[in-house]
């Protein structure tokens, strides 16, 4: 391992033990930071969409779907962000709902479009994870207000600094091994006569 991966290794781990340690001590501001956080991948899977994504299949139907779901991403992406930097209390908690339900709906029409991709012979894996990632981060997101929700990202924040340590600890004890060449003579002979 070079040097310069070792450094990157140890590097996360510190910022994880970090994250972690602020996802055990301050829950609801590191909930606040992830919705502000999927609300920029809002946005940037909402432009990516309606630049990239809906010219891959010359269906209007498919056009359509992946143009509005392309839209809500980014109307969504920017309330996301724009929201729980202004308002604060009940807006904060409409905003998580409206992020997870607009999560689930997406994942709807990206199935809708996965399934037109699949038809043309084109790789759906990618989205395919997309959906899951996208349902499985709505479902968070829907018991996240309640307390439980708390003690999830608490518990998220130990299991994060666990992974921090462990990095570390990886680091630590697993250092580059040089192993140094002997010489070998060109000539077998050479070494009988020395």
């Amino acid at each position: 391992m070079t040097p310069a991966m070792r450094k990157t290794y140890i590097g996360i781990g510190v910022l994880a033990i970090i994250i972690g340690l602020m996802m055990l001590i301050v829950p609801h501001q590191c909930i606040k930071a992830i919705v502000i956080i999927l609300g920029v991948f809002s946005v940037a899977n909402g432009v990516y969409n309606l630049f990239a994504i809906r010219r891959l299949i010359a269906d209007s139907d498919f056009a359509i779907t992946i143009t509005i779901r392309g839209i809500i991403s980014i109307i969504v992406g920017l309330l996301a962000i724009l929201l729980p930097l202004i308002f604060a209390g009940v807006i904060w908690t409409i905003m998580v709902y409206i992020l997870a339900f607009y999560l689930l709906i997406s994942s709807g029409m990206e199935i809708y479009g996965a399934t037109k991709m699949k038809k043309v012979g084109i790789n759906t894996k990618p989205y395919i994870a997309e959906i899951i990632g996208s349902i499985i981060i709505a479902l968070i997101l829907l018991i996240i207000p309640a307390e439980i929700g708390t003690l999830i990202v608490r518990l998220l924040g130990i299991a994060i600094m666990i992974v921090g340590i462990g990095l570390l600890f990886f680091e630590t004890r697993n250092k580059t091994l040089i192993v140094y060449a002997e010489e070998v003579p060109n000539d077998p002979n050479e070494s009988n006569n020395s």
